[in-house]
């Protein structure tokens, strides 16, 4: 059975006699939303440190808070087993599972970029993280935040998963890579002869652009915007 990372953390926590979330807020001095966005998973992705965190709070390793997320990881956590290992005293390469290509706000992803480059260096490549469970698209990729110019939906060290196989359609999020180089993250709506682009942040005016100013437009699926 699939299930969600926000799943297993409420789950464990309930196992672990934490009967409401401010149990574990306070238990891991963070604030008590916090554990509310990470038990209805409104974070795409979670880093690895963070998920160290949490283990430890639960008394429980990260594998216990990955089971069932991820089909890799459970393979590795399968093979272990088979192999008479202690999943304690297993160390899972959590890095190594990590698939999804994270790039800088401006910056472009690298052509030709393949699963098989995880785990190793590649210029323009900032981070690897672990796929959400359901992300289904294989060429999508993370766009980390830097600017403000989408507060409150991106907020500076966040990181933006992006489709390039989703349909745009008015009103969505989309990573904008403009034909004369650099990108931006930005609402888009039709117009008469192009697209503008709008910001959350009004310290940002819109832009018109034409179809010709625009090299690819990938939709956002994920985003701190469902909160609201």
């Amino acid at each position: 059975m699939v299930v969600s990372l926000g799943q297993n953390i409420k789950r464990l926590r309930w196992e672990a006699g934490l009967q409401t979330q401010k149990a574990l807020a306070d238990l891991l001095g963070v604030p008590q939303p916090q554990v509310s966005d990470w038990e209805n998973d409104r974070y795409a992705v979670l880093e690895t440190l963070t998920l160290v965190k949490i283990a430890k709070g639960l008394r429980c390793s990260v594998d216990q808070l990955l089971a069932g997320i991820d089909a890799d990881y459970d393979r590795v956590r399968e093979a272990a087993v088979a192999a008479g290992h202690e999943l304690a005293n297993v160390d899972f390469p959590i890095e190594a599972l990590a698939d999804v290509p994270v790039v800088a706000e401006g910056e472009r992803v690298p052509e030709g970029v393949t699963r098989a480059d995880r785990g190793g260096e590649r210029p323009g490549i900032a981070q690897w993280i672990l796929r959400p469970g359901d992300l289904r698209d294989p060429n999508a990729y993370g766009v980390q935040i830097h600017g403000d110019s989408m507060v409150p939906a991106h907020r500076p060290g966040s990181i933006a998963i992006v489709s390039p196989d989703r349909r745009v359609q008015d009103g969505d999020e989309v990573y904008v890579r403009f034909a004369s180089g650099g990108c931006v993250v930005r609402l888009v709506y039709g117009t008469h002869g192009g697209y503008m682009l709008q910001t959350y942040n009004p310290a940002y005016p819109a832009r018109f652009v034409r179809p010709k100013e625009i090299h690819a437009m990938d939709v956002i699926l994920y985003s701190r915007r469902r909160d609201f």
